[in-house]
């Protein structure tokens, strides 16, 4: 066992002990290899976790605007924000909640004024995540003319002409009030599309009748029959959602637009996007779920007080992701196994060429070659995952998700190289020998 531990843990410094591996079991690659895994994972996380607070110290401007966003100086600006059962609530100076878009620098002058520093977007808007968005609808052609037309002209085509047109929808910004007159309009055009959507809009009629939903959820039951009956599908916009959702207006209006500088709250999380001052790109999203209940800044707070419960907020929010980035990346990793399992056997096979064109047959098979390579996987993860996190507090962010395997992969390569050019070495040093004890 003694002798195990000593070749398992040093095969990646020892020369010697690394050709050993060639004696040895796959057995010892595959743990490895496993090892390697967790330890990918390790670095994943690592660098997701332990880089956001410096990063966030060091972006001064995203700072004071958050500072100015929930601890304003002027008590007539200051959100008054509290958590309550996992939601982020926020009073009016009335003392009653508010509701609805609060804030967005980005499109109106005096929010600017007032709560962004040095160009940064804020959006405060406490809808809930479920709220149906109001869009336009339109098509475009994909001639390279880019011809725009409305949905409606489009349902006037042909088949064939329909093929020269993309559609696409666009988000206003507003919610899409479900009116009576409207959810009369989307049941008199579902009534008209045949019987299997007439019956289900009978099915929906008699839920309601039977207090089974209520006349909200009925509402907007109809909309969204009407919706995938009427439109065309709309996965490019959204993923989770039969119908477009006003949360992802800001996605689609300012993000995908290239806004990078921006911190947009909302009623159940907070997604920022800040740069620091050495030029780190960053951005992360914040959960409330698990907060407790109680005011982000307490009644009575002094400034400085105040500022550090805004930052403490912030980042509990960030921690509150970990848990679903760890999940997230395991299942990252795991998915990825196959793919680095084909690391380890391309440098092995790579150092199993270099070893054949310069004649050297200590090792006398792939297979062998795998073992030793396999050798050095663990540690090959180790190094990455310690690499990793340092890399993280001078990368952007964006960036680790791909880092910890190129370091990984670049160390097993180095490592593996490595390894022949000592075999060359020591069979060089074995044919200079060779002559002179022939001639003694």
């Amino acid at each position: 066992m003694k002798k195990w531990v000593k070749f398992f843990f040093l095969s990646f410094f020892s020369h010697k002990a690394a050709k050993e591996a060639a004696r040895r079991g796959y057995g010892n690659a595959f743990l490895g290899f496993l090892l390697a895994l967790a330890f990918l994972w390790s670095g994943f996380m690592g660098a997701d976790a332990l880089s956001f607070g410096p990063h966030y110290r060091s972006s001064p401007d995203f700072m004071a605007t958050a500072h100015a966003v929930l601890a304003n100086a002027d008590s007539d600006a200051r959100l008054m924000a509290e958590i309550q059962d996992g939601s982020l609530r926020v009073k009016g100076q009335n003392g009653e909640y508010a509701e609805g878009l609060l804030i967005n620098t980005l499109e109106r002058a005096e929010d600017r004024e007032i709560y962004s520093v040095n160009g940064y977007g804020v959006v405060v808007d406490l809808r809930p995540a479920d709220t149906p968005a109001e869009i336009e609808a339109y098509c475009i052609s994909n001639d390279g003319k880019e011809t725009v037309i409305s949905y409606e002209d489009y349902l006037t085509l042909s088949e064939v002409a329909r093929l020269n047109f993309d559609f696409k929808i666009k988000y206003t910004g507003a919610s899409l009030e479900l009116t009576d007159e409207r959810v009369k309009e989307y049941s008199e055009y579902l009534e008209g599309l045949g019987e299997e959507s007439a019956s289900k809009l009978e099915g929906l009629k008699k839920d309601l009748k039977d207090n089974k939903i209520t006349a909200a959820e009925y509402a907007r039951a109809v909309y969204e029959l009407y919706f995938v009956n009427y439109y065309p599908e709309i996965s490019a916009y959204e993923r989770s959602s039969k119908i477009p959702l006003l949360r992802n207006y800001y996605y689609h209006q300012y993000i995908s637009a290239g806004v990078t500088k921006y911190l947009f709250i909302f009623d159940d999380y907070m997604v920022g996007s800040f740069e620091t001052k050495g030029g780190v790109e960053t951005s992360f999203y914040g959960f409330y779920s698990s907060l407790e209940n109680g005011a982000v800044v307490g009644d009575g707070a002094g400034q400085a007080e105040a500022n550090a419960a805004v930052d403490g907020f912030i980042k509990n929010s960030f921690k509150e992701t970990l848990i679903l980035n760890a999940y997230a990346y395991l299942m990252n990793v795991l998915s990825l196994a196959p793919f680095i399992a084909l690391m380890l056997m391309v440098a092995a096979l790579l150092t199993y060429s270099v070893l054949k064109l310069r004649g050297v047959e200590s090792v006398t098979t792939l297979g062998a070659m795998v073992k030793i390579v396999g050798s050095f996987v663990w540690f090959s993860g180790a190094a990455s995952a310690v690499a990793s996190v340092i890399c993280s507090f001078f990368v952007r962010r964006s960036l680790m998700n791909v880092l910890p395997l190129v370091l990984f992969f670049l160390a097993l390569v180095a490592r593996s190289v490595i390894f022949a050019v000592k075999e060359n070495m020591l069979q060089a040093k074995q044919s200079e020998q060779q002559p002179e004890q022939t001639e003694v």
